[in-house]
């Protein structure tokens, strides 16, 4: 147990690898601030990789959910992740929380329900032919299996779980997850369905006792919103070969839980302005959690206030994945040729290189060597240099010099000396000239401080849901 003052004292942790900090403080308040100085930092960060191309659709993305969640996310055909964005209002969410919003469908007389025997079919897009509907009337039942850990033996706990959702919707296993505290989930086997009660590919909640509560008896049956969008459904009726038509919510069923467990897809209508929403690849490069004392709370982690009182610790967790943002840097800067890193990023400012043999090449290369790293006056760091005085072609360095990337190249030849100088080329530009020995440092400190960003960091993704 820590006391408040040092607790304040140790508020950052960091872990090798990725960037990952967890941050431990005494109250809200405290955690507000120290969530805001991170938050900052990430941002920073996004603005020095400089990665995007200047593009609406290719800028790094701020995205900022409800209960202080931030994830930072770069559109790009090489993600693993999808990202779900609106180009009327600028709406954008990662797909595992993206929302929408389903059309309006026009109230109609409510039907009873009917058996009707339904040969043959296998989906709900079969179901939905056969009956004559679009499967947006159809109701799709899908079981899953939520293991959850029991801190007390070791052992997991399971537990079935019956989703209905709208026959043209697919179900978000993450907001399924969460909805449900956590845990793994697995499709459920047909034993595991049969011994609930429904019949396996036939399902319906109609006829089974489904829990009234979380923890409450009978089968956990969660719902999604859009079974209240749309009216007499098509539904699985417990009985192989069968389905009921003129199904209705809540006349003719109950659910434990109603929430939104829907995927979002490209077509679907915008949650904020109603516009038609997109989908695209995307990178997560960062992410920013208010933990609160949700975990603090569990393994009883806490502090005593000046009062001496024991309070749970306040947590959250920060993290950006550094190998993902060194891979989205040279994703987006590169050419035919190679790496183009921003000086920010770069592992070296100053590739030097010398051409030929010569003892006054390489006599002239080794004091520009210790004049670019040197300590400069005023005091300021002196720069990284990369030395290649290899017995190599031009050809040979110059496609190295390309292909690692370095922001600046200082090549040194009897060609330049005799020119008055060095040649000194920015990696993005095509321009070669010479400098004096006696400019240079200034030279490619100017080069770096003039480096022009292809993007910028896009902080107009704000997601409330």
């Amino acid at each position: 147990m820590l006391d408040e003052k040092q607790l304040l004292q140790h508020r950052v942790v960091q872990v090798t690898g990725n960037l990952f900090a967890v941050c431990f403080v005494g109250s809200d308040q405290l955690q507000g601030k120290t969530a805001q100085r991170l938050h900052q930092l990430h941002v920073r960060i996004g603005q020095c990789a400089l990665v995007g191309d200047g593009a609406d659709d290719t800028d790094v993305l701020v995205i900022d959910y409800v209960g202080y969640s931030h994830e930072f996310m770069l559109p790009h055909s090489a993600g693993e992740d999808t990202l779900i964005r609106c180009a009327a209002c600028g709406y954008a969410a990662n797909a595992e929380r993206a929302a929408f919003r389903l059309p309006v469908v026009e109230p109609q007389p409510l039907e009873e329900p009917r058996p009707l025997a339904t040969p043959g079919c296998k989906t709900i897009a079969d179901v939905a032919a056969f009956v004559g509907v679009p499967t947006s009337q159809a109701m799709k039942a899908v079981f899953y299996t939520l293991s959850l850990p029991q801190v007390e033996n070791l052992r997991e706990a399971q537990e079935l779980v019956f989703v209905v959702i709208r026959g043209d919707l697919e179900v978000n296993e993450t907001k399924l997850r969460n909805l449900l505290g956590g845990g793994k989930l697995r499709p459920a086997t047909d034993e595991e369905i049969h011994a609930a009660g429904a019949e396996p590919g036939y399902a319906s909640p109609m006829g089974l006792q489904v829990r009234e509560t979380r923890d409450g008896p009978g089968v956990l049956v969660v719902a999604d919103h859009s079974i209240e969008v749309g009216s007499n459904f098509v539904a699985r009726a417990n009985r192989p070969g069968y389905h009921l038509t003129g199904v209705n919510y809540p006349r003719d069923f109950a659910v434990t839980l109603l929430a939104d467990v829907a995927q979002a897809q490209a077509g679907h209508l915008c949650p904020r302005c109603g516009g038609v929403l997109a989908a695209q690849a995307a990178i997560e490069l960062g992410h920013c959690f208010k933990l609160g004392t949700r975990y603090s709370g569990a393994v009883g982690a806490t502090y005593l206030d000046p009062e001496g009182h024991e309070r749970p610790i306040v947590m959250g967790s920060y993290g950006i994945g550094v190998g993902r943002l060194m891979a989205a840097v040279i994703e987006t800067h590169h050419d035919e040729h190679g790496i183009v890193w921003p000086p920010a990023l770069a592992p070296f400012d100053v590739h030097l290189l010398t051409l030929g043999t010569d003892e006054a090449v390489h006599a002239q290369a080794e004091g520009i060597y210790a004049d670019l790293t040197v300590f400069g006056k005023p005091v300021r760091p002196g720069l990284e240099v990369l030395y290649d005085d290899r017995e190599e072609s031009a050809g040979v360095k110059f496609a190295d010099a390309d292909l690692i990337g370095c922001p600046v190249r200082v090549t040194v030849s009897r060609r330049s000396l005799k020119a008055g100088g060095v040649k000194v080329k920015a990696r993005w530009a095509e321009e070669r000239r010479v400098v004096t020995p006696e400019n240079l440092v200034e030279e490619v400190r100017q080069i770096l401080s003039d480096f022009q960003p292809p993007g910028a960091l896009s902080t107009s993704a704000t997601m409330r849901s």
